[in-house]
């Protein structure tokens, strides 16, 4: 089984509950899909946990290029960009060479399946119209390729023998089966920061064997983790949007 996880945003509240659940399974490999870091408190702890992870399949996010300060902050909202700076400040050595290593997507997961954070046409995209997702489905070669960024689990579902597009949302803890002459673009959601109004964390695993994935929403203790990012004096607002889920 593959864990596949997105968006943690040094959320280390979040990534603990990961963790809890991941150790009483067998998980095959690890896959994340970017933004390790920005908006959270722990970007150290959370670099430090994920670097231990084995086997893990990885590739960056827009915040993380930021916060190792490999791309310009221009397009980032004030918090944001606050928290990138907070961020770029408090890396170790160590944690900022991982960051700046990170590969860009989309990257191939073995044979089975491919991975990016934004499209996989353009890893600072946004996948949330169908236009794009037509354009992003040009852009690789697998039946599945994950995706995050957006923070709002689903799938955009191509039938290449109806010529149909569909977005569809998961029913958390129940199998999805990938379908004959179907091929698909999958967001797991946040790990660290949800945006679908609902606070719980969220990730998937994937059955590769049996092509068939599912949803995870797990409560965290989403105020401790705002509190820690209110007393490292980071913007309110991502304390905020936590409890909320927004």
């Amino acid at each position: 089984m593959d864990l596949i996880l997105s968006d943690l945003h040094a959320n280390l509240h979040a990534l603990r509950g990961v963790l809890r659940f991941a150790n009483r399974r067998a998980i095959h490999r690890f896959v994340i899909l970017g933004d390790l870091v920005g908006y959270g408190a722990h970007p150290n702890q959370v670099l430090e946990k994920l670097r231990e992870l084995k086997p893990r399949v990885m590739v960056r996010g827009n915040h993380d290029k930021a916060c190792a300060r490999l791309e310009p902050m221009t397009t980032f909202s004030p918090p944001a960009r606050g928290a990138a700076e907070w961020t770029a400040d408090k890396l170790s050595r160590e944690n900022l060479r991982f960051l700046e290593e990170l590969p860009m997507g989309p990257a191939w997961v073995g044979e089975d399946y491919q991975i990016a954070h934004g499209a996989p046409f353009d890893e600072d995209a946004y996948l949330l119209h169908p236009r794009d997702a037509l354009h992003a489905f040009d852009a690789f070669e697998a039946q599945l390729c994950f995706f995050g960024h957006t923070h709002l689990p689903g799938t955009f579902e191509l039938d290449e023998i109806a010529h149909t597009l569909r977005w569809v949302e998961f029913d958390a803890n129940e199998w999805f089966y990938l379908r004959t002459g179907c091929r698909y673009l999958v967001n797991p959601g946040s790990v660290g920061q949800p945006r679908d109004r609902d606070s719980r964390l969220s990730f998937m695993s994937y059955d590769p064997a049996k092509k068939r994935l599912r949803l995870h929403r797990l409560d965290y203790d989403h105020r401790g983790a705002a509190k820690a990012i209110l007393a490292a004096g980071l913007h309110p607002h991502l304390a905020h949007r936590l409890e909320h889920g927004i």
